[in-house]
């Protein structure tokens, strides 16, 4: 079948978006090539949403189906998108996927442009779902798979979590890789976080078991980003690479095949590294590290991360001195914030900035699926709006009991200013 997967843009235009190539989407584009489909990828974040050119685009690759993927912010371009292909051609089956959807399933599916939603994982239920309408078969066996009888939903059974190399590799070949700015992004593991942080939705998600990949197919991917692709530099996408630090270290003696060829970045948590290893992914091309670190207030730091300020601290002077690029960021406010440890925060900020750390702060944001959203009412949280694409982390959205959103920009706005600090969003 023909096969259209676009990834919806965000709706304000921003770096950050254009940072790194949609690796899910190009995972779900091989998975469905590989079963002899005539698959076509568009990253709408870099070619950008005019519906004219969409609806070009639809008239060239005439698809049969239309997967979305979306995040909260990019949701309400997503539904757009959907609208606009089925205005063009209403017998094009319309799938939505990724976090979002995922989370919202029902909500996603009785919007009327919307046909289906692949919740979690979508390789499998994607290929089963196509599979199925090409020679008309029921639907109900297709596990991971809400769609509709009529305008009733109808929820299959949850599919089984993927072993962590069983699908192929992305179809990167599908993607402007020139436009991005980490062009090579690499994951090596799926999903499960085992950290469940009330900010984060990744725990409902994957239940967080965690999958690592085998080192070596991680290692041959990058060989093969080299030696074809002309990578000189990867980036780790995991949310927490230094999770299993055995792993790791069998990871760095396989990249030894590419040693010198490539500079690699990632990201973890401060309590997830220790001098040796970050000395050792030195030595083996690691150049950038990002820690989440989110709060300075030891108070706020134990109710929603479980760290303490000291791992931070020596976190960073462990890859500093290790001749990493290191970089920490943080979230405000969070439920337990005051005016005061607002303040800790920025003071804390500075002291890793004094250390060498790049500083990046973001706005608190309470995503469907994390304990903000779903507990706001018990945590003294008041959620602002539900217009999702100001779910973006540079909007306040919510307010707490102690801090009002005039009050936390006109401490940021001083505080920033001070610090000369970089917004992460």
């Amino acid at each position: 079948m023909r096969i259209l997967l676009v990834n919806s843009p965000v709706s304000r235009v921003s770096p950050h978006a254009r940072l790194s190539p949609p690796l899910g989407l190009a995972y779900l584009a091989g998975h469905l090539r590989e079963r002899g489909h005539d698959v076509h990828l568009m990253d709408l974040n870099i070619s950008g949403y005019n519906p004219k050119r969409f609806a070009l685009a639809l008239a060239r690759t005439k698809p049969e189906i239309l997967g979305i993927s979306a995040y909260t912010e990019t949701y309400p371009n997503a539904l757009s998108i959907a609208a606009h292909a089925k205005e063009f051609d209403p017998s094009i089956h319309v799938v939505l996927g990724g976090p979002h959807p995922s989370i919202v399933p029902l909500d996603t599916v009785i919007q009327q442009q919307v046909d289906f939603v692949a919740v979690g994982e979508g390789e499998e239920t994607l290929a089963e779902l196509v599979a199925a309408l090409e020679v008309g078969e029921d639907l109900a066996g297709v596990r991971g798979l809400v769609w509709k009888q009529g305008d009733t939903p109808v929820v299959n059974g949850k599919r089984p979590l993927l072993e962590a190399d069983a699908v192929g590799p992305p179809a990167r070949d599908l993607l402007s890789l020139e436009f991005y700015q980490d062009a090579f992004n690499v994951l090596t593991a799926r999903g499960g976080c085992p950290y469940r942080c009330p900010f984060c939705s990744a725990s409902y998600m994957w239940g967080g078991r965690h999958r690592p990949r085998d080192p070596k197919a991680v290692a041959n991917e990058i060989e093969v980003l080299v030696n074809e692709y002309g990578a000189s530099f990867v980036f780790f996408v995991d949310d927490i690479f230094t999770l299993r630090r055995d792993w790791v270290l069998k990871l760095l003696a396989e990249l030894e095949r590419v040693q010198g060829a490539i500079t690699w970045g990632c990201g973890t948590r401060v309590d997830c590294v220790d001098e040796e290893l970050l000395r050792a992914m030195a030595a083996h091309g690691c150049t950038g590290i990002q820690f989440g670190v989110e709060s300075g207030s030891q108070e706020v730091l134990d109710s929603v991360k479980g760290i303490a300020k000291e791992e931070a601290l020596q976190a960073v002077r462990w890859a500093v001195a290790a001749g990493i690029r290191t970089t920490c960021s943080f979230m405000v406010p969070f439920p337990q914030d005051t005016e005061d440890t607002l303040l800790e925060t920025f003071a804390f900020m500075k002291t890793l900035k004094d250390e060498g750390a790049e500083l990046l702060m973001s706005y608190t944001t309470p995503y469907p699926g994390t304990v903000f959203f779903e507990k706001a009412g018990e945590l003294g949280l008041t959620i602002l709006t539900r217009d999702w694409s100001e779910y973006d982390a540079k909007s306040l959205v919510m307010e707490t009991r102690h801090l009002t959103v005039a009050k936390v920009e006109q401490v940021v706005a001083a505080e920033a200013q001070r610090l000369g600090l970089t917004r992460s969003a």
